[in-house]
């Protein structure tokens, strides 16, 4: 269930050994679940003076952090097991399946450690969210 957002913290934390195009797409299939689990972070569209209308955006920082494989994978059960954190992952079966249909028969085929950890969004309390991420370093 998600956490309460009104001081809820938003960070993502992606693998740091994937080629550029990949880890863009995990970063944004975590941001698409983050925005349907948690609307109300995304804010109102907004005009601009020419009149074109851009739809709302987080209204939240949302910090890109880094971490092996590894580490994400560890960090996922660990915040899987943390009160009033959401942990919404995306593994290299998203990547490698066809369809969604495809993807979801995959994911059921094999148990949690079967599936390569490639992206982790984290929403929840800022002390847990800082408990948990403090220490990975901004993806640059």
């Amino acid at each position: 269930m998600p956490s309460d957002t009104s001081e809820a913290r938003l960070v993502l934390a992606l693998v740091d050994d994937l080629p550029t195009g990949l880890t863009v797409n995990a970063g944004a299939l975590l941001g698409i679940s983050l925005g349907r689990l948690f609307p109300d972070v995304v804010g109102h569209d907004v005009t601009d003076a020419s009149g074109v209308v851009h739809p709302g955006i987080s209204t939240r920082t949302v910090p890109v952090l880094k971490a092996s494989a590894e580490r994400l994978a560890h960090l996922t059960g660990k915040a899987r097991a943390t009160p009033g954190v959401t942990a919404v992952d995306v593994t290299d079966t998203a990547q490698r399946a066809r369809t969604y249909d495809d993807y979801a028969r995959q994911l059921a085929d094999g148990p949690t450690e079967t599936h390569r950890v490639l992206g982790l969004a984290l929403h929840g309390p800022g002390s847990a969210i800082r408990s948990l991420t403090g220490d990975l370093p901004l993806y640059r």
